[in-house]
């Protein structure tokens, strides 16, 4: 398999609905939807698939072409997140499929963000503010931590295009629209 074909291949991983099909309310509410109807019910479940085609897809690039392939197809798969094909590119934000391509590529840098994340909306409650400080934070540890070349340009791509698509929530958070966080249990929250 060429790399042109791995890099579409993770495009279509990425591009994949797969939380509309867990959903109770069916598929079709869920592609008509900005956010997926069930991950408001289930946000651990949906989080983990997300990670799981980020990770599948970079570890595809990484098996088939070396860290090369893993740097190209972590791109292709979040982009396929953000405009996915199959619900006429309109998709989500692409934080936690790039959490899980670079859960290949450089798993203790997932640790420190999630934890940055957790960390952060503990305190502020708001979840854009903390996926920001935390992807940024992620982006400046990349410099201190992974000299390699690949790591740094995938980081920064793939921080870049999460920050563009939050950069709305920033604005309503400025504006003082954007609810806060609120706890309803372990595994439930809006």
């Amino acid at each position: 398999m060429n790399l042109l074909t791995v890099i579409l291949v993770a495009y279509l991983i990425g591009s994949l609905p797969i939380t509309a099909f867990y959903s109770k309310k069916g598929f079709r509410r869920d592609l008509s939807s900005r956010s997926a109807a069930g991950f408001r019910r289930e946000p651990l479940l949906s989080v983990g698939m997300e990670m799981g085609k980020g990770a599948l897809a970079a570890l595809l690039g990484l098996v088939l072409h070396g860290w090369t392939g893993a740097a190209f197809a972590s791109i292709a798969v979040v982009l396929g997140q953000i405009y996915p094909v199959f619900t006429g590119f309109r998709g989500g934000r692409g934080a936690a499929v790039s959490a899980g391509a670079l859960l290949i590529m450089s798993p203790l840098l997932v640790l420190i963000g999630i934890g940055i994340y957790w960390a952060l909306l503990f305190v502020t409650r708001y979840r854009s503010i903390s996926m920001v400080s935390a992807v940024i934070c992620v982006m400046v540890l990349t410099l201190v931590l992974f000299p390699e070349l690949y790591v740094i340009l995938v980081v920064f791509g793939l921080g870049s295009l999460v920050l563009l698509r939050y950069a709305g929530s920033v604005r309503r958070w400025r504006k003082g629209t954007e609810p806060p966080f609120r706890w309803r249990g372990l595994g439930r929250w809006r």
